[in-house]
């Protein structure tokens, strides 16, 4: 379900958990939107001073305290496992009424299990925006990766409806074209299918003994497209894998009977066969490309 609404309050304080290129890139864009005060936590002393430096954030800690009573809303740019162990140190600390979110690739069980860890008052709701680019880390962020990008919202039924409205409403704020929620089940079955799957295609395609010292030479636009995720943060990566096991299972062997379709299609040279294959493809891409959205 979709449904529009930008009326984010700028007048608040908001705590970023992991100054990154994603954590880093909220704030720019909510430093963008004149967001009153933002506070970031991150054990990387140099991407603080340069956030700082830069007049992104206005405070900046290298671990939890009770400055995080401040926050209006907290969002963990976290692995799953380090934001756990974040909120399980430091829930004492944050404001009675705060609204936690977080942009973890797998949902699974996680909401229940931070809810289970929280003080009444503090909703934690979580999250996923679609964006981000080649790179990490702090100098990489920009405002812009938010610009049309999708936002995911996997809402518990714990969850205040104003509260989601807010997520929602920063996301809109943030530029983001579309904004969805969904239930941990469906985030994590389709995930596997657009994001997961697509980089194991990326890392399969540069990793086949095809790759030679003359491919280089032969590079253009498709393969460039089809391999950029193949620069790939390695560790992260394979905990996302893992942690969605069983679905990306399911999603490569479906693409694996999709390319033995056409191996056969082609066996047979049945040209009005891969035609139709060709065309329903572009069909589907024009649609998926070109699809509008309002809010």
């Amino acid at each position: 379900m979709e449904q529009g609404d930008c009326n984010f309050a700028t007048e608040q304080t908001i705590g970023i958990i992991g100054l990154g290129l994603i954590g880093g890139s909220y704030a720019k864009g909510l430093r963008r939107l004149g967001t009153a005060k933002l506070i970031a936590v991150d054990v990387d002393e140099e991407a603080l001073q340069a956030a700082l430096a830069d007049g992104v954030i206005d405070e900046g800690h290298q671990a939890g305290g009770e400055f995080l009573a401040q926050a209006d809303m907290l969002i963990f740019c976290m692995a799953a496992d380090a934001m756990l162990e974040f909120i399980r140190g430091n829930a004492a600390h944050f404001k009675d009424g705060a609204i936690l979110t977080d942009v973890t690739g797998i949902k699974g069980d996680m909401a229940r299990t931070i809810e289970g860890m929280l003080p009444a008052g503090v909703d934690f709701i979580s999250g996923h925006p679609m964006a981000g680019r080649e790179g990490k880390g702090y100098g990489m962020a920009q405002a812009e990766i938010f610009d049309g990008a999708n936002y995911i919202i996997v809402p518990s039924p714990a969850n205040k409806a104003e509260h989601i409205g807010k997520v929602r409403a920063m996301a809109y704020a943030l530029g983001c074209a579309h904004v969805v929620t969904v239930s941990p089940e469906e985030h994590d079955k389709l995930i596997a299918y657009t994001s997961s799957l697509p980089h194991v295609l990326a890392t399969a395609l540069v990793n086949s003994e095809a790759m030679s010292p003359m491919t280089k030479f032969f590079v253009a636009g498709s393969f460039r497209d089809g391999t950029r995720v193949a620069d790939i943060n390695a560790p992260l990566w394979t905990k996302l894998f893992l942690s969605n096991k069983e679905n990306l299972l399911y999603e490569i062997d479906r693409f694996g009977d999709a390319l033995q379709t056409f191996a056969d299609m082609l066996r047979r040279e049945d040209t009005p066969a891969i035609t139709q294959y060709l065309q329903q493809a572009a069909m589907r891409r024009r649609e998926l490309v070109h699809e509008k959205h309002t809010h």
